[in-house]
């Protein structure tokens, strides 16, 4: 742990871990080239450091979800092609503009705003059309309408088309009916705006499950998540065909060990009751660092490469773990609440499974309030 920290528990990123997954997506999907989304603070992995890694490695393409996101890369110094991943409200169309992102378009109006924006300025302004083929989010629908849309789109000053985008809602179920009538109505689309004579030159669909299993919907570029992150989904069964490891870990140190008597209630509500003398060690982390309470009777940590159930409600600063079997606990000693310790590990999927949530809730719960550490080399 950094001696500059201010806190004893933390976030550790494996950059090395990062940039062999990176590595390992280009050569899945190549010669597509990779959108690196780095939206909620890049899933709570941090957006400098994986957009620089993602640069390092040859992707000259990110993605952010708010025009906050945006500055915070461009103030890093960072100046490739930023797209939008969410719709650009009209009243912040010159903000967006002098950011130099590529918004997504949906509507014309927000279209004409983008070109009026161009004229007056005497600059050309990049659009990314989206076409909203099942996900019941955003875009224009895969109609004859929407054709029409896209064509007036196409035909304002001072604009030119991107690329086309669509999202796959159920890439990651068993059956993928629905994903491949989702890129037969992009195809239909793409198709059709060709035959107006329309041309845009990147279509991007692959998400991370996408990545895995349906190489016939890369098109010109994919947009990786949680692959990145060193997640296999769940539909996912050969983890050969793309190798990654997981990047984040969240570790602390143990504040507080004392030894209690049977029947002695742990935590609010007194959830959990001592059937025996225990030892409790305390770690200085809660709810609010993203260790949610949904947790609650199915989570552990490893200390001493051992694994130690969590007990009692979790608290939103701390949490109170059983090392009585474990010998020699003491204040200062590491805990691992996600990660690995001593060839033990506890994997995001267990906790996923244990909390409900997804692993991209889970990790930017974590680093909402934890301050993360950067290691350099793949461990």
């Amino acid at each position: 742990m950094s001696e500059q920290l201010l806190r004893s528990a933390w976030v550790e990123i494996d950059k090395g871990r990062l940039e062999e997954n990176i590595r390992a997506v280009k050569e899945r999907v190549s010669p597509s080239r990779i959108i690196g989304v780095v939206k909620a603070n890049a899933y709570g992995h941090g957006a400098v450091t994986v957009a620089k890694a993602y640069l390092e490695n040859g992707v000259d393409m990110l993605a952010a979800a708010t025009l906050e996101e945006v500055r915070e890369l461009r103030e890093a110094g960072i100046s490739c092609t930023i797209i939008m991943m969410g719709l650009v409200p009209e009243e912040l169309v010159p903000a967006a503009a002098e950011l130099s992102v590529v918004p997504l378009i949906s509507t014309v109006e927000c279209a004409k705003a983008f070109s009026e924006w161009a004229v007056k300025n005497g600059r050309t302004a990049e659009l990314m059309v989206t076409v909203d083929t099942g996900m019941g989010r955003i875009g224009f629908l895969p109609t004859e309408e929407g054709i029409r849309q896209v064509k007036a789109v196409s035909r304002l000053p001072g604009i030119r088309l991107f690329g086309l985008m669509t999202h796959f809602s159920s890439a990651d179920m068993e059956d993928l009916a629905y994903t491949y009538l989702q890129k037969e109505r992009f195809d239909w689309f793409f198709k059709r705006l060709q035959e107006e004579g329309i041309r845009i030159p990147m279509r991007t669909a692959a998400n991370s499950p996408s990545i895995f299993r349906l190489p016939e919907v890369f098109y010109e570029a994919v947009r990786p998540g949680t692959i990145v992150w060193g997640c296999y989904p769940a539909c996912v069964k050969d983890h050969e065909t793309v190798k990654v490891r997981p990047v984040l870990s969240v570790k602390c140190r143990v504040i507080y060990v004392k030894r209690v008597p049977a029947r002695s209630p742990i935590s609010y509500g007194r959830k959990f009751v001592t059937e025996r003398e225990s030892v409790i060690a305390t770690l200085p982390l809660g709810y609010a660092d993203g260790y949610t309470r949904t947790l609650l009777g199915k989570a552990r940590v490893l200390i001493h490469g051992t694994y130690a159930p969590v007990l009692g409600t979790i608290c939103m600063d701390q949490v109170m773990v059983d090392v009585t079997d474990i010998p020699d606990v003491k204040t200062g000693d590491e805990a691992v609440l996600l990660g690995r310790q001593q060839g033990k590990e506890i994997p995001v999927e267990e906790l996923e499974q244990a909390s409900g949530l997804c692993s991209g809730e889970l990790f930017y719960g974590f680093t909402c309030r934890l301050p993360i550490v950067v290691t350099e080399a793949a461990q």
